[in-house]
Order: C-alpha cells, then structure tokens, then sequence
C-alpha cells in the first residue's frame, strides 16, 4: 500500500467515480486508446480498499470488477510514469498471477497512472494483450496523451460538482432568508395571537375566581390584603373582595390567635421564598358554633429578579371530609378486626386440613389447578416410593402409565367444573415401575382467587390385582372345563375308530397271506394291497395322534386345580411342547436339553403347565412365523442345590431395555389392541411363587429372551439359586 493510501481513498470517494454508470467521454478514450496501441483490451480502473473497479471497458464485457491485490494496476499507480510489462510470464512479479494464469490470460500490459490536482493517483488507463509485445514511442505517447485526458475529464467533473455544490449553497442560503422573513410574520402574527390570548385568559380568571368553590387571596409583605376572590370575602362576612384592601387578619373578625398564626405562615413564606403546600388548619370566626378545617397551600410572589413581593393563598372546606374519614377510619378498623378474626379461621382450617394430611390413612394429594403436585402425605409418598420433595411439581398424569392417562385428565377437568368427582381404580406409577391402584374421591378447594384440587385416594391395589388374578381364573377354570369336556367327547369316537382301523390292518395281513398262496394273482390286486397297508398305517398315525392331543388335554384342564402333588417336569414339558407343536411347527426348531436325573418337584401339575405353555407361545410369537430354519427354541432342565430349573430360550426380536422392568404389571402389553390382555405373565409369576419359586427372564434386542423358572425340590430352597 502507498504511504498516503488513506489521503488517496478520500480522494478517489471525493472524485464520485466508483460505481456509477457507463458515460460516453470514458467509453471513447478506451476504445481510442486500444486502437492506437492495437490491443484488445483497454481499461480506466480505479483502485479502491480491496478492489479495482472498471470505469471504462473495452474488451473485458461483463466484468465490473476484480481483487485489487492480483491487479497490476496497484503497481502502476506507485509512479508516474508509464508503467511496462512486456510479457508477464517472464516477470517474477507476475508469472504466477492467476490474470496471467487464467481469463484473460495477461502477457502485456501497459498503464499510465490517472492523477487528481492535488497529487493523488486514483487508478490508470491501461492497455492488455494476451501476446507479450511492447509500445511504440508515438503509442507511449498517444497512450499518455489520453491518459491527461481523462484527467482533464475528473478536473472538468469536479469543477462541475463545486459549481454544483456552489449553486446548491446558493439556493440554501435563499431558503434560508425566505424561511427567515417567514418566521419574523409568524413571530408578528404570534405576538399578536398571544395578546389576544392573555386579554382571553385574564377574563378566565376573573371568572375562575369569581366561580370557583375554593377561596384565593393574596397580601403584600406586610401580610395586608391585595385582593380576594368572592368566595373568600363571604367566608370572611363582608359584602365584596375590595372591602379587604390594605387590610390585616387582625382586622377581620378571626380569633387572635389565629390570626397570629396565620400571619406567621405568611411571613415563613416569604422569608423562605418556599411554597407551603396542602396543610390542614383550622378556621373559626367570631360567633361562629365550631371550627371548620380547610385545606390550605401558601405560595410566594415573586418580582421578575427573583425577589418576593408578596403571597398568594387559596383553601378548600374540608371538613366534611373530615368527617367522612373519620367514619372510614372506624369502618376500616371494624373491617379489620373482622379480617383478622377471618384469618384466624382460614389458618385454623390450614392446620387442620394439614394435621389431616399428615395423619390420615390414605394418600392425600394437593394439586394446583392446571394439575401440578404442590404437597403430598407420607402415606402418598410411602406409596409412590417418591419424596415429596421429588414430586412437589410433577404433573400427576405424567405418573399414570400411558393408556390410563386420558381418564385421570377427563377426571381433574370436570373436578374444575363441578367441584367434586370420584375415581375408581386409577393406577399411578411407583419409583419401582409397580401399578399402584387408587380409589380417589377429590374436591376443589377455593381460598379467594386460588384454586387446589385435594386428592384423597385409598389403595386398593391388592384387592384389584386379587379381582383381576379371580376373574382371569375363572376364565381358565371355565375353558379348563370345556376342553376337558372336548376331550371327553373326542376321546370316545377315537376309542372305537383305532379299534377299528387295527382290525382292518388285522384282515388286510391275513387277506394278503391268503392270497399269496394263490397260483395266479393278478398283479394289480398286489399293489392295491400294498397301498391299502400304507393308508391303514397313516390312519393309525393320525389317530394315534388326535389320542395323544386329547390326553395332553385332558392331562392339561384336569381338575386337580390348586392341588400340590410330585411333578414329573420333564413329562410336563413334553406335553406341553406337544401342545404348541401347531404354534412351533412353522416357526423354530424346538431344541431339548433335558438334565439326565431331575427330581420330582412339588407343584400344581395344571398350573405348572399353564405357566410353561404361556412362555413357550411367547417365545413363538417374538420370532418371525415362516422361518423355522433359522429361529431356535431351546428347553434345558437342570438342578442348582436345593433348587430345579428349567430355562426357555427363543432366538427372537428380544424385549427392550425400557420395557423389560414392566413385562410383569398386569395388563402390560406390547402386542396391539385385542391381541393380547397383558395378564399372562402376571399371572404365571403369581403361580410359581405361590410354588415357592420365582421367574427371571434376561434378553437382548435382537438376539432373543431366556426365561428361567427356579422351583423347590422339597417346596422350599434353604439356600439362594445361582443368579445370572
């Protein structure tokens, strides 16, 4: 950069160049100047802070600009003279320059600095060829010669824009007198308005004064009277205000003493040259039965340098007013006392509402009215699991677990609209992640402009989960009985068509040793005998097999009920793989692990099988139907100490983290609506430990779900089963 390069930038913004229109004397003198130096390309750039901007351009269309620091203007305006590259390839300066490198490939370039009056160069005329070659003597100086016209230009365009600005001072300094002969007629007609103004607000006074119900007078230093408004003259019994005239309080018919003091007020105020304002006093006349009390404000007047010449005075009769504030003052301390003795009551009924919620039974919840926990009783929070402290915020329906949601909002609505409402059965979430059931009867609670919503619920948890875990067994003991009566009807006609289809076996054997012994047997009536032995043999299978399905039936909804008896697992378990065998034939293969020696284990035969035929349609439905050949369905029995286990382990989708800690709630289910009740592995864990036992299940997405069942050998383990 220059040393002046600041003075140069002002210089060029002063030229008012940059970014303006195409003008013809500059379109001229480029497209002179590429002629005479017969180059294709011409330019007048100047060079502003971070760019050369193209005034006039020949050769170059469609581009206005480019960075000043690749320019090779920024080294020609350093002189004076003409600066010369003949190729630029071959100057170290410039063979790297992306204009050499690239569009529009430099290899000559030739500008003559553009110079202001003052010294300062603002850009070049240049001249550029994509060929190296140099200038004639007569081009150097026709290229020059053009250069100092286009200097002549600027020089003619800032005379022109100081004859402007000269004419434009010129016209200002005429608005200025115009504006000026204007304002001295609007200051007369303004003189004039304000006389006529203040003649106008004389006679408003004058009659303020006369009209107003206040009474104003004024005095001179020596307290006398300067003049008085009507009011003020009936106050003081005479007939007119110019009956006051040089006269004092002590000539008026005012007690002495006041008027003593009312003379002292005046003098104060004058001294100090500082208004007294609205201070009560009393005024009482001669004759008169009581005191009247006014409402007073004293003020100074001043001459024009600030010295007082006298005061003015004006009061109001306020004793009526008095009067009524004295019976406010008594109404006010009744309202009071009465307030008080209201705050009494209400903070009687805070404690005693808070001695209830800390002693009763039951959970007790305070709600601000847009559903936000703002207290609960230690019998919520031993409930919950969770501190009042943890709660106090929460908004209670964020505890309910998602479909039970909707109805504890509809609840709290009407609660607002009616007042009242009770809940049956409404289930909130512990810190656990256990359904805790509620019975809540709530009321809306009023304290002036707040509203609370108290919540008193009773657990009723156990006796819903017993509700629930009865009707689901009388649901089971009502299809336990129909299969067991399917089976009864089935296992008759069964009976008698084995029987049957034995003898048929029986006579075809005897039919074909028969004839056999026969010269001559056609050789059709051998293949026919072959075939009939075939379909009898997978006659006596399928019905073999409809016998087994009716005896696991059977064996399955026998009546034995609740009745603990030694169980043989491994034939429980084979019964129940049978069961499942139309659920598992086109799902996975079924994979047995049987320990070698397992014991007899104490249990309901019934409800044991129940719970294994549970996890095993479980663990079918987690993997994909369709795909046997890939999906694996492993039962492995096995003795830890005093304990039996058995473990059913599927190759399915597996249970994600978040729900996993759930899938023992009642009614918790991930299947869709009407595919499932959620019961089912309530209800088994229910039956093994009412065994004794218990059920652990671990999984992982994607790879599947073991569950493990841990039963007593003798109905109860004296020591801890391994844990996974």
């Amino acid at each position: 950069m220059p040393v002046d390069e600041r003075q140069r930038l002002e210089a060029l913004t002063r030229s008012g160049l940059l970014d303006t229109a195409p003008e013809p004397d500059f379109d001229d003198i480029v497209r002179l100047a590429a002629e005479s130096c017969g180059t294709p390309i011409a330019l007048i750039s100047l060079l502003d802070r971070e760019r050369q901007w193209f005034k006039a351009n020949v050769g170059l269309e469609g581009v206005e600009e480019t960075d000043r620091n690749i320019s090779f203007c920024t080294h020609a305006i350093e002189g004076e003279s003409l600066f010369l590259v003949e190729d630029a390839r071959a100057d170290v300066r410039f063979a790297t320059n992306p204009l050499v490198q690239g569009f529009p490939f430099i290899r000559f370039y030739a500008g003559a600095p553009i110079q202001t009056e003052d010294g300062y160069n603002l850009g070049t005329l240049c001249v550029i060829d994509p060929r190296p070659r140099t200038l004639s003597d007569s081009q150097r100086h026709i290229l020059l010669g053009l250069k100092r016209q286009v200097e002549l230009l600027l020089r003619l365009r800032a005379q022109m824009q100081k004859m402007r600005e000269h004419n434009e001072e010129l016209e200002r300094t005429q608005e200025k007198m115009r504006l000026l002969n204007a304002t001295l007629e609007a200051e007369m007609r303004e003189r004039q308005r304000v006389e006529t103004r203040l003649r106008e607000k004389q006679a408003l006074l004058r009659s303020i004064l006369t009209h107003i119900p206040y009474s104003v007078f004024w005095k001179d230093r020596n307290s006398a009277y300067l003049g008085a408004n009507p009011q003020f003259a009936r106050d003081m019994g005479v007939a007119s205000p110019a009956e006051l005239l040089g006269k004092t309080d002590l000539e008026l018919p005012l007690p002495r003493e006041l008027a003593e003091k009312y003379r002292q007020d005046d003098a104060a105020v004058m001294e100090s040259g500082v208004p007294r304002l609205s201070f009560e006093e009393p005024l009482r006349l001669l004759g008169a039965k009581e005191d009247s009390w006014v409402l007073t404000s004293k003020v100074p007047l001043k001459n024009e340098d600030g010295s007082v010449r006298g005061m003015v005075g004006i009061y109001a009769d306020i004793s009526e007013r008095r009067r009524q504030e004295a019976a406010l003052r008594e109404a006010k301390s009744l309202l009071e006392r009465y307030a008080a003795s209201l705050e009494a009551q209400v903070r009687e009924a805070h404690e005693r509402n808070n001695y209830l919620m800390e002693n009763s039974g039951e959970a007790v919840f305070m709600l601000h009215e847009d559903g936000r926990v703002l207290h609960v009783n230690p019998v919520a929070e031993r409930l919950l699991g969770i501190s009042e402290e943890r709660l106090r915020g929460t908004v209670l329906e964020s505890l309910c677990l998602e479909n039970e949601r909707e109805t504890l909002r509809q609840a709290l609505r009407e609660l607002l609209a009616c007042g009242t409402v009770r809940l049956e059965n409404q289930g909130l979430r512990s810190a656990t992640g256990e359904r805790v059931v509620l019975s809540i009867t709530a009321s809306l609670q009023v304290t002036g402009t707040q509203r609370r919503m108290l919540l008193v619920g009773r657990d009723v948890t156990e006796k819903w989960r017993l509700e629930q875990q009865f009707i689901q067994n009388e649901r089971l003991a009502s299809m336990g009985a129909l299969a067991a009566g399917i089976a009864h009807e089935i296992n008759n006609p069964t009976a008698y068509v084995l029987s049957n289809l034995t003898y048929l076996q029986e006579c075809r054997d005897e039919l074909e040793a028969t004839l056999s012994a026969m010269p001559g047997l056609p050789p059709r009536v051998g293949e026919t005998l072959a075939e009939v032995k075939d379909i009898l043999s997978e006659s006596l299978t399928g019905g073999r097999r409809i016998r087994d399905i009716v005896r696991d039936m059977r064996f399955f909804s026998h009546t034995a009920g609740e009745e603990v008896a030694p169980v043989d697992l491994h034939a429980c378990l084979d019964v129940v793989l049978r069961m499942a065998h139309a659920e598992l034939k086109h799902t996975a293969r079924v994979e047995k692990h049987y320990a070698s020696v397992l014991p007899l284990v104490p249990a309901s035969e019934g409800r044991l099988s129940q719970v294994l035929l549970n996890l095993v349609i479980n663990a079918a439905h987690a993997m994909r139907s369709g795909t046997p050949e890939h999906n694996h369905l492993r039962v492995s029995t096995g003795v830890e100490g005093d304990w039996v286990r058995i473990d059913i382990a599927d190759t399915g989708t597996g249970i994600p983290p978040e729900v996993l800690p759930h899938i023992f709630e009642p009614f918790f289910t991930t299947k869709p609506a009407g595919a499932g009740t959620g019961l089912g592995l309530s209800i088994s864990q229910s039956i093994i430990q009412k065994m004794g036992g218990e059920i652990r299940v671990r999984s992982e997405l994607g790879r599947g779900t073991t569950f493990v069942l841990l039963l007593p050998v003798n109905g109860r383990g004296t020591s801890e089963p391994v844990h996974d």
